[in-house]
């Protein structure tokens, strides 16, 4: 039976509002069936439920016991291997959602597609309904939610998001984005997620949505018109050294120290300058300009700046010479590439998504040791990832990081068993556009983040009340018809002859794989028992809130179990 928004609010008013003021603590220690300390100081949850939440969304039903099985070492070998992953359940669901369009039901077709199939969608002296434009954007945000429910894949899907953020684009910002998301998150993003930085940061760099994002398809140094610093701007900010190695107050890097390869430790505003003259020409066949309208990426050499140019530089001699054309560009990513501070701001990126806000410096250290060891090796970045993994610090910390909302709402979805909806033509919209506007009031934004930086990764801008309080509303607002019909048969997971403390426990095991703390767990028996005795099963009240009325048994059972999922304790990464 369908919950009404009155009961769910009534019935798990208090605890609501007790969760409202935990959200402003830390999630309490975690007690292990087995305790194992970090230096005797903080109890910790069992290695295998810390992997699963931090290179997974969570467990699903039996993989605590899986990894458990097959041991922690094995799991982290496993997911870096994704191609080896049988991962046909993922991909028969993808193959089956349909989307609605208008008054048609249409498979995934465009996920697949290359750019120049789609491109005509850019096209606006063409017929065709804003929809149409934006369903390629719109299938990539199905694909993401069903992927990262169901894909064995799950360290994949985790890294597919870091990447995703670190190489922002916002794709509800253009119709020409929308239009290549497709191309962007397979052929650059999940392509090159595990592969080697370099050969990753030149995919981005050509890509038809970050050209267009950081309008360096506009980037033209020739016939008077000046060219476009965007993308070199965030090519040395976000995407390699990072702000951090910004030289403030240098007009130039003469005279700073170098790094091993002789250029500069950071970066001034002049090699911004000088590196957006490398990158003119790198733009579009847009069909502007004379130029076929494929959509693909295309080096105009009337657009290019062919003269000397000086980048990290350290004694103001050019470090690029005259007329090498479009491979000035790539000079300039070798140079970002194979930086140690690049190596660092990446490193400490990763530390920071899969272990704590303020990871360790040794594992830091470890992490760009190999990165640096390794940096024309085509597997760079799954070795990176498995120093950090098998590191003491990621197997010996735990609660430092919420959950982000989409890993928060991924993750009960995961435990819960649910189903994930296709569109029918008997609603007047789409399920998967009614979830898409739910999702988007937690404050994350797939693909339409407005910024470069792409999302904060600090559990004190994710730990806010508003944002705290939608992200609790989704599992039951995602439930309804009217918030995207998504089935989870909680019901029928849940024994009502069992007792108050049976039905606790079995589902804080389910959805936490932990001993909680004893707090919260307490005011989850007495929210269940109403009163009533913990040790027997639950039963309905004479007085309010349920005025004996039998299926406010079942209300409770269901409430209980989306309230634990508001508790600190589930939040907790």
């Amino acid at each position: 039976m369908a919950i009404s928004r009155r009961r769910f609010l009534g019935g798990g008013a208090a605890l609501t509002a007790a969760a409202t003021a935990a959200a402003h603590l830390q999630p309490q220690p975690a007690q292990a069936e087995t305790p194992r300390t970090n230096a005797g100081l903080t109890a910790l949850p069992a290695l295998e439920v810390i992997a699963l939440n931090r290179m997974a969304y969570g467990p699903r039903p039996g993989d605590i016991e899986r990894v458990r099985t097959m041991g922690f070492n094995a799991y982290v070998e496993e997911q870096l291997a994704p191609a080896a992953i049988d991962d046909s359940d993922c991909d028969s669901r993808l193959a089956a959602v349909r989307l609605r369009l208008l008054d048609q039901l249409l498979p995934l077709a465009a996920l697949s597609k290359p750019i120049a199939e789609l491109w005509y969608l850019t096209n606006y002296n063409t017929l065709l309904d804003d929809a149409e434009r934006k369903r390629p954007f719109h299938e990539v945000r199905v694909a993401t939610w069903i992927r990262a429910v169901y894909s064995r894949r799950q360290l994949q899907e985790v890294l597919v998001d870091f990447w995703h953020n670190h190489f922002n684009i916002n794709a509800a910002s253009d119709v020409r984005i929308q239009v290549a998301l497709p191309s962007y998150d397979r052929d650059v993003i999940r392509t090159h997620c595990l592969g080697n930085f370099r050969t990753l940061l030149e995919a981005v760099a050509g890509s038809t949505a970050m050209l267009y994002y950081l309008d360096n398809v506009h980037n033209r140094a020739s016939s008077g018109v000046s060219g476009n610093e965007n993308y070199a701007r965030e090519l040395f900010e976000q995407h390699t050294l990072g702000v951090a190695n910004y030289l403030r107050g240098y007009t130039n890097a003469e005279g700073v120290s170098a790094n091993a390869d002789g250029h500069a430790h950071g970066y001034v505003d002049m090699d911004v300058y000088e590196a957006a003259r490398c990158f003119s020409g790198w733009t579009v066949a847009n069909g502007e300009n004379n130029r076929a309208g494929t959509g693909e990426f295309f080096y105009d050499p009337d657009w290019h700046d062919p003269d000397a140019k000086t980048v990290l530089s350290v004694d103001g001699q050019p470090t690029i010479a005259a007329g090498q054309g479009a491979q000035d560009g790539r000079l300039v990513l070798d140079m970002l590439a194979r930086h140690r501070e690049t190596a660092r701001n990446l490193c400490t990126k990763l530390c920071r998504r899969l272990i704590a806000d303020n990871p360790p410096a040794s594992v830091i250290d470890a992490a760009v040791d190999t990165w640096m060891a390794h940096l024309d090796a085509d597997d760079q970045i799954r070795r990176v990832v498995r120093t950090i993994l098998l590191s003491e610090a990621f197997q010996s910390t735990w609660g430092q990081k919420i959950k982000r909302p989409f890993a928060a709402i991924i993750s009960y979805l995961r435990a819960t068993g649910a189903e994930l909806p296709s569109d029918t033509l008997d609603i007047a919209d789409s399920y998967w556009m009614r979830i898409f506007n739910e999702y988007q009031h937690t404050g994350q934004r797939l693909f339409a983040w407005p910024t470069p930086a792409g999302h904060p990764d600090l559990m004190s801008y994710w730990a806010n009340s508003n944002g705290m309080l939608r992200r609790w509303e989704l599992p039951f607002v995602l439930a309804q018809n009217w918030g995207g019909n998504v089935q989870v048969d909680l019901l029928g997971q849940v024994d009502l002859n069992a007792t108050c403390v049976q039905i606790v426990d079995a589902w804080i095991a389910r959805l936490c794989g932990y001993t909680i703390s004893s707090n919260t767990r307490q005011a989850l028996i007495d929210f269940l028992a109403q009163g009533g005795d913990p040790d027997q099963p639950p039963q309905p009240t004479a007085e309010p809130p349920d005025w004996g009325d039998p299926l406010a048994v079942q209300d409770r059972a269901l409430t209980l179990v989306q309230l634990l999922a508001a508790s600190p304790d589930f939040q907790a990464r």
